[in-house]
């Protein structure tokens, strides 16, 4: 199972789709009045999918919903020459982390939407779980001249094979979104960070979800008509289902043929 796409409402669909193209390295494949959809531009699936939020403002952040968006690069070169894009348009990180699977880079996009630009480092480099976990991660400072030194500039492909690795959620309640994405939809629970995030994961993954509730304990979905997360499809295997996460966000179950 892998994150097939995600839809996003947001304000002003020129100004995401520039954000996404200039800094993500993505390709508009469609567009009209009320929504685009962007992919790799070596002509890859549909990765994001953007769509014109009635009300337009900036995202809630002390609800249920949106965390952030994860594109994943499939190389470090890749995502240093992301990192490059990010300097030459001065645009804000708001962090940049080494997790030890994964190196990565946070901003938010025009509407205060979370995204993470990150690659994954080979799993015969991860480190061992530790008692109690499938798979061990930190958090610790990234070194940033580093990565930025790996992309030896821009690449010709430097956002080629970009996919959404994992989509990062702000729940109400932690244990009904692992009993959810557990039970209902057949994530495994990796790892946990304190009682507050859970990070769920298919195939021995780190995570394709992560479910915290530091901003959003016991709070409301974020409402239908502000910028947000619309939906998540993910692909696999097994059953086509719509769902509904405890706090309403919906999910798409599809085969891989028809994602």
């Amino acid at each position: 199972m892998e994150i097939q796409r995600v839809a996003l409402r947001v304000s002003e669909l020129d100004r995401s789709i520039n954000f996404y193209e200039r800094i993500a390295g993505l390709e508009t494949r469609e567009r009209d009045d009320a929504r685009a959809t962007l992919g790799a531009p070596d002509g890859g699936p549909v990765r994001i999918e953007l769509r014109r939020a009635k009300s337009p403002g900036k995202a809630s952040r002390r609800t249920a919903g949106l965390f952030h968006t994860a594109l994943r690069y499939p190389t470090r070169e890749q995502l240093g020459a992301a990192l490059r894009r990010v300097a030459t348009e001065r645009y804000p990180l708001s962090g940049a982390s080494d997790h030890l699977v994964s190196e990565a880079l946070y901003l938010d996009d025009p509407d205060g939407l979370g995204v993470e630009l990150y690659r994954d480092r080979p799993r015969e480099e991860w480190p061992p779980p530790q008692s109690g976990e499938k798979v061990h991660m930190d958090t610790i400072p990234l070194n940033l001249d580093a990565l930025l030194s790996a992309s030896h500039g821009e690449l010709p492909d430097a956002s080629a094979g970009i996919d959404v690795g994992h989509v990062h959620l702000k729940v109400a309640d932690v244990d009904d979104a692992v009993a959810f994405w557990t039970g209902d939809v057949g994530l495994e629970l990796m790892t946990m960070f304190g009682d507050d995030a859970a990070f769920l994961a298919a195939g021995g993954y780190h995570h394709h979800i992560v479910a915290n509730s530091w901003f959003s304990r016991g709070a409301p979905l974020e409402p239908p008509d502000v910028p947000g997360i619309d939906e998540v499809v993910l692909a696999g295997d097994g059953k086509e289902a719509e769902l509904r996460t405890p706090d309403g966000v919906r999910v798409m179950l599809a085969s891989a043929e028809a994602a």
